[in-house]
C-alpha cells in the first residue's frame, strides 16, 4: 500500500511499534550507544527510512525526538552536559526541519535545575514561558533557590525590610504564569513532562503563589486543571477545598466540585453543589441542567420532574430536553417510554437525526440480558447525552 495514502492513525501504530523495538534496544545497549552516537543515529535513520519512507516531516522529526529522549533517559552520562549537548546536536542534525532547539533547550534546563545550576537553567528556560505551565514555576523556583533565607547575622536584619531581588523575581515569574496562561501538560505531549523533579517544583511554587496572592483564583484554576490531567485526585480535592472556601460563588470551581463528587459517587455531595449553584446563580440554566443530570443517574422521578419544570421556565433547547427525557426513561428501565422518546428525538433533530441511529443501538444494548453490556451501554449513553447537552447549552470551563 502507498504509505502516502495511509491514514495518520495507521502510521502512528507502525511508528509506535518501531519505537517500542528501539526502546528495547536502547535499554539493553545504553553504554554502547553512548560510546558511538553517530553509528546509532545512522541505524535509526536507515531503519526508519526503510520501514516508512514516505512519512511526513512532522512524524519523522517526532520519532527522532522520542528516540533521543529515551537515549538520554537511560544514559549513565545524562549528568554530563557536554555529552547531552553532543547527543542533541546529532539528533538535530538528522531532523528534516530546522525549527529550533526548543525541546532540547527545555530538557537541558530541567537537567540544570536537577543539578542545582539555577542561573544557567534560567538562561535556558526563560524563552519558553509560553510553552507550558511548568516553565514559569520552574523559573520562579530557580530565583527563589538563589535567595536562601539566613537564620541570623546582619543579612537577617536586611531581609526584615522586604524580600530580596531574587525573591521578588520569583513572585514576578508566578505573576507571569497567570498573565501568559500557557497550556497545561504540553511538555508531556512533547515527551518531557513527566520529570518528577520539575513536577514537584510546580506544586511547591503553586502553593507558594496561593499564599503570596490569595485573592488570585488563577493559580487554583491552573492547579486543578493540571491535577485533573495528571490523575492527582488528592491535590485536586485539596485545591477545590481551598477554592470553594475562598471563592464560593465561582461557577468554575463549583462545576469542578460537582464533577469530583460525581466521580466519587457522592450523591449527597453532588446534590449540595447543585443547591449551592442554584442559590448563587438562580437565573442560570446550568445549575438546573446539573440537577436533571443527577436525577437521571439516581433515577429519582420527583426530582427529575421538578428540575424539568424549572428548565422549561428557563427556555431549555428542545433538542436538549428530549435527550434528557430519553436518558431518564432509559435509566429507569422503561422500555416503551424510552422508544417513544427516541421517536421524539428524531422529530426534534429533523434532518440531523442521525445521532438517534447510534442511540437506538445503545438502547438495544441497555435492554439486553448481558449485565456487562448493559453497564457499558448506560455509561456510554450518559456520557454521550452529557457531552451533547453541554455543547447545546454552551457550558464552558470559564
Amino acid at each position: 500500500m502507498d504509505q502516502e495514502c495511509q491514514p495518520d492513525a495507521v502510521i502512528r501504530v507502525k511508528l509506535d511499534q518501531l519505537k517500542s523495538d528501539f526502546f528495547e534496544y536502547i535499554e539493553k545497549n545504553s553504554d554502547k550507544i553512548d560510546a558511538n552516537i553517530p553509528v546509532f543515529y545512522g541505524q535509526v535513520i536507515a531503519t526508519l527510512e526503510k520501514a516508512l519512507p514516505s512519512i511526513t516531516d512532522d512524524f519523522y522529526d517526532r520519532f527522532i525526538d522520542s528516540i533521543t529522549l529515551r537515549v538520554l533517559e537511560t544514559s549513565k552520562m545524562s549528568g554530563d552536559l557536554s555529552h547531552v549537548q553532543k547527543l542533541f546536536d546529532y539528533a538535530e542534525r538528522h531532523k528534516r526541519r530546522k525549527t529550533g532547539k526548543s525541546l532540547y533547550d527545555i530538557v537541558l534546563g530541567i537537567n540544570l535545575i536537577n543539578m542545582e545550576k539555577y542561573t544557567e537553567a534560567i538562561e535556558r528556560l526563560k524563552k519558553y514561558q509560553n510553552t507550558d505551565a511548568l516553565i514559569c514555576p520552574a523559573l520562579a523556583y530557580c530565583c527563589l533557590a538563589r535567595a536562601p533565607l539566613p537564620v541570623g547575622g546582619p543579612e537577617a536584619e536586611n531581609l526584615s525590610r522586604g524580600p530580596t531581588p531574587d525573591a521578588l523575581a520569583a513572585r514576578e515569574q508566578m505573576i507571569e504564569l497567570i498573565r501568559l496562561n500557557p497550556p497545561v501538560n504540553r511538555l508531556r505531549e512533547m515527551g518531557i513532562g513527566d520529570d518528577p523533579g520539575i513536577n514537584r517544583i510546580f506544586w511547591f511554587m503553586l502553593k507558594k503563589a496561593t499564599e503570596w496572592f490569595p485573592e488570585n483564583r488563577g493559580y487554583l484554576r491552573i492547579g486543578i486543571e493540571k491535577a485533573s490531567a495528571d490523575g492527582r485526585r488528592d491535590i485536586r480535592e485539596e485545591l477545590l477545598g481551598l477554592a470553594t472556601e475562598r471563592f464560593f460563588n465561582d461557577m468554575y470551581f463549583l462545576r469542578e466540585l460537582y464533577r469530583l463528587n460525581l466521580e466519587n459517587r457522592d450523591a449527597g455531595g453532588v446534590a449540595g453543589v447543585v443547591r449551592q449553584m442554584t442559590q448563587q446563580f438562580p437565573d442560570e440554566l446550568e445549575p438546573v441542567y446539573y440537577g436533571m443530570k443527577l436525577s437521571i443517574i439516581t433515577t429519582h422521578e420527583d426530582v427529575y420532574y421538578k428540575f424539568r419544570k424549572l428548565a422549561l421556565t428557563k427556555n431549555i433547547p428542545r433538542t436538549a430536553l428530549v435527550l434528557l427525557d430519553f436518558g431518564f426513561e432509559m435509566m429507569c428501565g422503561k422500555k416503551h417510554e424510552a422508544f417513544a422518546c427516541l421517536d421524539e428525538i428524531k422529530l426534534a433533530f429533523g434532518p440531523h437525526h442521525y445521532y438517534a441511529i447510534l442511540l437506538e443501538y445503545v438502547t438495544h444494548d441497555i435492554f439486553s440480558d448481558d449485565e456487562k453490556k448493559v453497564k457499558q451501554a448506560k455509561k456510554a449513553l450518559i456520557d454521550s447525552i452529557d457531552n451533547h447537552c453541554i455543547g447545546l447549552l454552551r457550558i464552558k470551563d470559564t
